[in-house]
């Protein structure tokens, strides 16, 4: 049937008809005829509508507010085009910083840190406003200022500029009968939340032990999460036990209340999927997503929506360390605030999710071979239905029974408590996987020197575990039904600090120059140079049981960081060069940047030339698609040379003896390196900044180097 142009109506009242539709009607209203194609292409209100979807976006802004739709949708397409385009990012500012501490944040445009004084207690906190490159935030000073903390012993903090909201966990007073406070805090003025329903803005979390002797400072290691209204505290071991003790808080409205959890098998990490839905990953190698009720009239328990099992280990082998990256935080969009809102922000239930696992085979005190692995996926997976198993099982754990009872027996592996006076340097010095995920440094106690866990039965934890998922009707859904479609396996280097370099699909890391571009299968490096290449070879298979070792002597995370006690598979030098950015500092790198939306994968690199030539009179760079293919090309080797690879086929991590059979992944993604090198040790990004940090001996803040998209 032919559609006729509809003269009768003004093209104004024709756009704010079709401003109604998503951008897949409209694609398909563009197709009717020239007419209505011409309109959509030549609205920027309804071109906008189509670049927020196809790079996975909403809107934060009402169509009142400045700036006008042409300025959004440029601001849009150069930005998300100098994303995947480094000849044309700009020139570096510098950050001028006070003396640094341990702890920081970086939150919606902010970067924060703890100050300390001479007894390495965080006195203070103090926080910078970033440049950016938001037409909201044109030509209005960046601001600075310092909170002094008082006579708290903060453990954590956290925040949320759109909400005026800062988070500070701290240890509470002898007096209180809970180990932890939480401070609800205004990010601007350092007094009580004004919003929040508790008139001192100080919420309880884990009621003390009486028969406890333990020192509350070595209690265990935390995160602390915020999501909108929510609030979690993640206390990863409780007291004495190998337990763990979730707890979340409608902080706005129900403080009074609570939704909490505790699991005597451990809680590896934890993060909200949306504001009913969380997500927790286990100790024997197994995700779990949760559904809750909004604490705000009475207190809830949540309830397990589905399990997920991460690959197989060999017998022996034990997940022994994990843990979980999203920024920013999956099932959250920030309130419109008016002045300095961002004109657009990553949709809530489409963030690409890092998983740092460290592995190992407790053979013997002294006798610790480590295997980091990384790996990337999409948190919308957790948020669709589970995938049908292949078949009915039972299994609760990874098919190999010795990864259950090693790590069974290890519990919250603690390590040899190290000399007092001279405590190891902080795992946040170090860029640890996860900063939130270690016991305070500032109240001189040797980071998770926590107590020896009693050695629990390994059929009786097996049982306990199997009888709460059977009693669930929850089946655990098998690694081979979900894993290879919906994941990315790298290799983990340990050097960055996976919590703040990724921002909604993508993610950022530095790069050596005499490093190969790691795309493909990914190797477990000796990145901590604990031994000499005899010690670090590759461990053959063992058919026999592995001995129970005492988990008193089995090296701790923050060994791990230090080099000490640990024998990390050797796999190439280019690690050892990782090891060197990690322990000496900053030197030139270039930078990665890889893109997991599958919009991303469409773009023709041409379409990018064009578009900076027609921008800048020419075009500065050369860029390199792969297709379908696995992606390759040269980098960093020649002037104008850059290459942006398209991954799209499966890669295969080799097994190397630690799981049960090799690992193939095919999560989609695109990648781009930068050809101009930078001084940097450690990188992270936000929405339209790349933050370059260089870092002294022990991983000492020296200064931060911003670029701005």
């Amino acid at each position: 049937m032919r559609v006729d142009r509809p003269h009768h109506l003004p093209v104004e009242l024709l756009c704010q008809v079709l401003h109604l539709l998503d951008a897949d009607d409209l694609l398909r209203c563009g197709a009717v005829n020239r007419f209505f194609r011409s309109l959509v292409r030549e609205s920027s209100r309804l071109q906008f509508t189509i670049e927020l979807a196809k790079h996975r976006m909403l809107t934060l802004m009402s169509p009142a507010e400045f700036p006008s739709y042409s300025s959004r949708l440029k601001l849009i397409r150069d930005r998300e085009r100098n994303w995947r385009s480094p000849q044309n990012w700009g020139q570096l500012q510098k950050l001028g910083l006070p003396p640094t501490g341990t702890v920081y944040e970086f939150v919606g445009g902010y970067y924060a840190n703890g100050r300390e004084d001479e007894n390495k207690i965080t006195c203070g906190i103090s926080f910078f406003e970033l440049p950016s490159t938001e037409p909201t935030s044109a030509d209005t000073p960046l601001k600075t200022w310092t909170h002094a903390m008082g006579g708290i012993k903060i453990v954590d903090f956290t925040m949320d500029p759109a909400q005026d909201l800062l988070v500070l966990v701290a240890l509470a007073p002898p007096q209180c009968e809970s180990v932890y406070q939480l401070h609800l805090r205004s990010f601007a003025t350092n007094e009580p939340h004004p919003e929040s329903s508790l008139p001192m803005g100080i919420l309880t979390c884990l009621p003390k032990v009486t028969d406890h002797h333990i020192p509350l400072e070595t209690t265990g290691a935390v995160r602390v999460q915020v999501a909108g209204d929510l609030v979690a505290l993640l206390v990863k071991e409780v007291h004495d036990s190998v337990s763990a003790h979730l707890q979340i808080w409608n902080w706005r409205y129900g403080s009074h209340y609570s939704c909490a959890m505790a699991r005597m098998a451990g809680i590896e990490d934890f993060t909200f999927l949306s504001d009913n839905t969380f997500l927790i990953v286990r100790p024997s190698g197994r995700f779990e997503c949760y559904t809750f009720e909004n604490p705000i009239s009475c207190s809830t328990v949540p309830t397990l929506k589905s399990s997920y099992n991460l690959p197989p280990l060999q017998d022996g082998f034990m997940y022994w360390y994990i843990c979980m990256s999203s920024n920013p935080a999956p099932g959250y969009v920030p309130p419109p605030t008016g002045e300095g809102s961002r004109v657009y922000y990553p949709r809530p239930d489409e963030r690409i999710h890092a998983c740092c696992l460290y592995i190992f085979k407790p053979t013997g005190p002294g006798d610790h071979h480590v295997h980091s692995f990384v790996f990337f996926l999409n948190v919308k997976m957790f948020l669709d239905a589970p995938p049908p198993p292949a078949a009915p099982s039972r299994d609760i754990y990874p098919t190999a029974a010795g990864a259950a009872s090693s790590r069974s027996n290890s519990g919250s592996t603690s390590g040899s408590s190290a000399d007092p006076d001279e405590p190891p340097a902080h795992p946040f010095q170090l860029f640890a996987p996860h900063p939130s995920f270690f016991a305070p440094a500032n109240l001189q106690q040797p980071p998770f020197a926590f107590p020896t866990p009693p050695l629990a039965p390994v059929r009786t934890r097996q049982q306990h575990l199997r009888s709460l998922l059977v009693g669930s009707g929850v089946q655990t859904v098998p690694w081979d039904a979900w894993g290879p479609r919906h994941t990315r396996w790298f290799d983990e280097a340990l050097s960055t600090d996976w919590q703040h370099a990724l921002y909604g699909l993508k993610t950022v890391e530095c790069v050596d120059p005499a490093a190969p571009p790691r795309g493909e299968g990914v190797r477990p490096g000796d990145l901590l140079d604990a031994v000499d290449a005899a010690g670090a070879e590759e461990e053959e298979d063992d058919e026999e049981r592995t001995p129970a070792v005492d988990p008193a002597s089995l090296p701790t995370v923050n060994d791990l960081l230090n080099g000490i006690g640990f024998d990390v598979v050797d796999e190439g030098d280019h690690e050892a060069n990782e090891l060197s950015r990690h322990r000496l500092g900053a030197a030139q790198r270039h930078l990665r940047i890889r893109d997991y939306n599958p919009y991303a994968l469409l773009i023709d690199p041409k379409d990018d030339e064009e578009a900076d030539a027609k921008g800048k009179g020419k075009s500065k760079g050369k860029a390199k698609a792969s297709g379908s293919g696995s992606g390759s090309g040269e980098w960093g080797s020649g002037k104008g040379k850059w290459t942006r690879r398209i991954v799209t086929t499966p890669s295969t991590t080799p097994s190397r003896g630690v799981f049960v059979k090799d690992i193939v992944s095919a999560l989609p993604y695109s990648e781009v390196i930068s050809e101009q090198k930078y001084n940097v040790t450690d990188v992270m990004m936000d929405d339209c900044r790349v933050l370059l940090m260089q870092r002294g001996r022990g991983g000492k803040l020296k200064g931060i180097d911003i670029l701005t998209m």
